[in-house]
């Protein structure tokens, strides 16, 4: 047995749609020569006090004789792994892809992305809709000042922090790529839709919190 194998992401995210996200069919199948994806090495090894799998990158080099595979390098050493390093070349498809990177010129990349949100917990429950959310100056560069609630939260609910979570801001827009248009917004601006399939409104006379 080999000491690692990928994972088929596709079939991960379709066993749980509601907690795994991955880019789209079509952004899986698109990617070229110098893109940037994350896959899943699976330690079929694995000890115990090691982790299910390593996540690393991998530079796009060529593509496969039938365009629908990929031919890429290792960009990361891995930790745990001991058969691959970096600059190794690895053979996958777009099944395998967990996470593409969008470039500067991409009219699809927020500055946030990489940061992370305050999300109410109401937001993550099961058919639960966004539908307010603001961006305050933030004091950690961690942080993208996003916050995100469902519109039904209290003041007192809000003000619990046991009620609200840290969540990059990338899973929850692979979790609902409607949030793109709002996540554009600057530090002090905020939206508000009426549900999921409306458009976003920006809210002008808004003030922070801390104002």
């Amino acid at each position: 047995m080999n000491e690692w194998e990928l994972e088929d992401v596709e079939t991960v995210s379709k066993l749980n749609p509601s907690s795994f996200f991955i880019p789209d069919e079509k952004e899986r199948k698109s990617q070229k020569k110098g893109d940037l994806v994350r896959l899943h090495f699976i330690l079929t090894k694995a000890k115990e006090n090691e982790p299910r799998a390593e996540r690393m990158w991998v530079e796009i080099t060529n593509r496969g004789l039938f365009g629908n595979k990929y031919i890429g390098v290792l960009t990361n050493q891995p930790v745990y792994l001991k058969t691959i390093k970096i600059g190794d070349q690895i053979k996958f498809e777009p099944k395998n892809i967990a996470q593409t990177i969008i470039k500067k010129n991409d009219p699809r990349r927020i500055d946030s992305s990489e940061k992370k949100a305050l999300v109410s917990n109401m937001c993550m429950e099961d058919g639960a809709v966004i539908r307010w959310l603001y961006r305050e100056k933030p004091d950690r560069k961690e942080d993208s000042g996003w916050r995100m609630f469902t519109g039904l939260e209290s003041d007192e609910y809000s003000n619990n922090p046991q009620n609200i979570r840290i969540i990059s801001v990338g899973y929850l827009l692979d979790k609902d790529p409607t949030l793109l248009e709002a996540l554009k917004g600057d530090y002090g601006s905020a939206y508000e839709r009426k549900d999921k399939v409306d458009v976003w409104i920006k809210v002008d006379d808004w003030c922070s919190p801390e104002d």
